[in-house]
């Protein structure tokens, strides 16, 4: 498949992630930035909202659903709009016109950075991440599709004996729209939208972060579009480990809740908006952060509380002498409860699958952090220098020291998860997040992008101050506009250009693994893709197959539709489930009878090349592994390690 081909797929996940949550930012009069971050925090939002509404309603997914929702909120919106938005129009308002054209500019730059960087890794369009969430992920899909049911509180998939089962499924939703709109397989509609959520998403919330940091500059706007692809901690690893799919879409949508927290806190710009409504604008992109993944919602408590530190300090100092004691016990107050409300958040969510041990020394760990070389990654010279400078400058600038204590907690946490010896309190830190590095690594390049603009600009200030100094010296006249534009956009296009070979060879290391589709590919080869082919042609679509999730012939469900015992290698089966995987070979009468109440008419075998070659659980699918002819199980299709039987309990 050609990588023209997934076009019309990228562009509807691009359509769908934006498109859905504009009439909301539209009724609330946002322009620029703010409408594009806002729409697609509120995209996020209504489609999580309405996957629930649409599950208690008993209507079927598609995007009516989502889209009804948010034209509904809207609507509501608009007759309110006079106490909604500030009677005056501040410098906030215009946002449209040049601010808008460089920021547009910045974000077609991080596109398309990041779409370079990705797809030479990735091969083509249609190769599946060949990792052990995979097989969930586009499972998920298929299951949504079926059902009709994109509820996060009904994801049953994996939980055949439940009724109801958490897990956060707005991933799942929008590629089951972008399937449903585009025709696009599941893998190719994945890709697409995994590719627009890292190249669109994430750039857009960074160049949203800078302009709320640092305002309306374009050289602050033009190299936040351009940092947002340079490091290889995100979103590139989430694209190639696990595979994490909602990760990536929550931690793509992090910078905007942070942005937008900032500025209520501060009291920055408010884009039109009074503070009850950008309060309200902030807790509903905060709630759909925390919808594309709850462990999202940890990481904005860790990356905002220096914020609310900083400035319940700078509040104190400010205050009044007569009233600083009051400010003073106020503040302290009002930190408590947050920190309890945090603690109390934590020791209740702490994971109990979080069997990541330590792979490092504490040292070694926090010079990976600040270095941005987090678990292998190739060293990132120019932007750490960047992010240094950049570090130093924010500390000496009040509004910005929190950056950098966000930046410094950032790296903590993912030293703690890779080098703290196992124990409760690395589980009581970053249980949350499966005490896993990986998750852990990705939060840095939030608050590094914007230390990583300020950086260059500081040192592109004084390349332009030396060169000041040498025009003084030699032609006696100060540098004309033409070469000030020359000396800052040299700086500029060296730091951001520089910084990206660093993750492009990441890219073809990483991503170039993880996508390669060959004889040998770990969890689907080429030959087993081709052979679902077959499979659609000789197996009934309301066919029921069992297989070893292990070795990829799950996956028979998001390719054919045709559905499948086990669709992921864990979950939460019945012993009946056990008893088929580990018997139906044989033919046990407990296997017979369980294959009879499931429906289960075929055995798909892909062998015992598993996505986790030395891993036991595999081991505990020997029913449906190396099968054999015999009376009741007859070979209809395949050849070596691939076999279709048609299974005959009766």
């Amino acid at each position: 498949m050609s990588w023209i081909e997934i076009v019309p797929a990228f562009l509807v996940a691009a359509l769908v992630l934006f498109g859905i949550g504009a009439p909301i930012a539209a009724s609330l009069g946002l322009r620029g930035i703010a409408f594009a971050a806002v729409s697609v925090a509120m995209s996020v939002a209504s489609i999580g909202g309405a996957s629930i509404l649409a599950s208690f309603l008993g209507v079927r997914w598609n995007v009516l659903a989502p889209l009804v929702l948010s034209l509904a909120i809207a609507a509501i919106a608009i007759p309110f709009r006079r106490w909604l938005l500030a009677r005056r129009a501040g410098p906030g308002r215009d946002e449209w016109g040049r601010p808008f054209s460089v920021q547009a500019l910045a974000i077609g730059l991080g596109a398309a950075l990041t779409l370079i960087h990705l797809t030479s890794g990735m091969g083509a369009p249609d190769h599946p991440s060949q990792s052990y969430d995979t097989i969930f992920h586009l499972n998920a899909v298929q299951w949504v599709i079926d059902t009709g049911n994109a509820s996060p509180f009904e994801m049953t998939m994996t939980t055949p004996e439940r009724s109801s089962n958490f897990y956060p499924t707005p991933w799942h939703a929008i590629v089951a729209i972008v399937v449903q709109l585009s025709g696009a397989s599941i893998t190719v509609a994945t890709n697409a939208t995994m590719l627009a959520v890292a190249s669109l998403v994430w750039t857009v919330s960074c160049v949203f972060f800078a302009r709320v940091l640092f305002g309306r500059s374009s050289l602050h706007t033009l190299l936040a579009g351009g940092f947002s692809a340079t490091f290889g901690a995100f979103p590139a690893m989430l694209t190639w480990f696990g595979v994490l799919y909602p990760n990536l879409l929550a931690v793509s949508l992090l910078p905007i809740p942070l942005a937008l927290l900032t500025a209520v806190v501060q009291r920055r710009p408010a884009f039109g908006l009074r503070v009850w409504t950008l309060i309200a604008v902030a807790l509903a992109s905060i709630g759909a952060t925390a919808l594309a993944h709850p462990n999202a919602l940890f990481s904005l408590f860790v990356l905002g509380a220096p914020l609310l530190v900083v400035e319940i300090i700078g509040r104190v100092r400010r205050a009044r002498p007569d009233r600083r004691a009051r400010t003073a016990v106020a503040a302290i107050g009002a930190g408590v409860l947050v920190f309890a409300a945090i603690v109390y958040a934590f020791s209740r969510a702490t994971t109990r699958d979080n069997a990541w041990l330590p792979t490092r020394n504490f040292p070694s760990a926090m010079r990976e952090a600040i270095t941005n070389t987090p678990i292998d990654l190739t060293a990132a010279w120019v932007v750490t220098v960047m992010v240094l400078v950049g570090a130093g400058i924010a500390i000496l600038r009040p509004r910005l020291r929190w950056v950098v204590a966000s930046w410094l907690l950032a790296a903590l946490l993912y030293s703690i998860a890779i080098a703290w010896p196992v124990g409760p309190f690395r589980t009581a830190i970053t249980g949350v997040w499966y005490n896993d590095s990986y998750r852990l690594a990705v939060l840095t390049p939030i608050l590094a992008v914007p230390l990583a603009v300020l950086g260059t600009v500081t040192v592109a200030k004084w390349v332009l101050r030396a060169s000041r100094r040498i025009a003084r010296g030699g032609e006696r006249r100060e540098p004309t506009g033409r070469r000030v534009a020359i000396v800052v956009s040299s700086v500029g296009i060296l730091a951001v250009g520089l910084s990206f070979l660093s993750v492009l060879a990441d890219s073809t290391r990483f991503v170039g693994y993880r996508y390669a589709l060959g004889p040998n590919s770990p969890m689907l080869s080429d030959r087993e893709i081709e052979f679902f082919g077959t499979i659609q042609d000789l197996v009934p679509e309301d066919a029921v197959v069992a297989g070893n999730p292990w070795n990829g012939s799950s996956l028979v469900y998001a390719y054919t539709g045709r559905r499948t015992v086990f669709p992921h290698t864990g979950g939460a089966y019945p012993e009946s489930y056990r008893d088929l995987a580990s018997g139906l070979a044989d033919l046990t009468p407990e296997a017979c009878r369980t294959a009879l109440d499931l429906g289960v008419t075929h055995i798909l075998d892909f062998g015992d090349r598993f996505v986790f070659q030395n891993d036991d659980r595999a081991q505990t699918y020997e029913g449906l592994t190396n099968v054999q002819e015999s009376d009741g199980i007859r070979r209809v299709a395949g050849a070596g390690d691939l076999a279709l039987f048609e299974v005959d309990c009766t």
